[in-house]
């Protein structure tokens, strides 16, 4: 199963044609030559393709930043889900 950072860098490759090689954990998206507007973009493919949203990040913000986000969102959204009703005990 691919990690969040890999995810990020298949969306890179397939979305903006960054070259894999160049992208690392402490590689901000202007390194990839990614503006604001292909920011946005990147946000609605991320979205679309992991369920989460993706803001809050300017053209300084590294790949690993945005990775820990990401990880963060599909753990409060995982956290989200309804638990099962708890069988009540004797007792209570």
């Amino acid at each position: 199963m691919p990690t969040t950072f890999d995810s990020v860098v298949a969306v890179l490759q397939d979305t903006f044609y960054v070259d894999t090689g160049q992208a690392g954990p402490d590689t901000t998206f202007e390194d990839l030559d990614l503006d604001s507007l292909a920011l946005v973009e990147l946000a609605l493919v991320v979205e679309e393709r992991l369920g989460v949203q993706l803001d809050g990040f300017t053209t300084q913000s590294t790949l690993g930043e945005a990775t820990t986000a990401i990880d963060a969102a599909l753990e409060a959204a995982e956290g989200a889900r309804p638990e099962r009703l708890a069988t009540p005990t004797a007792g209570s």
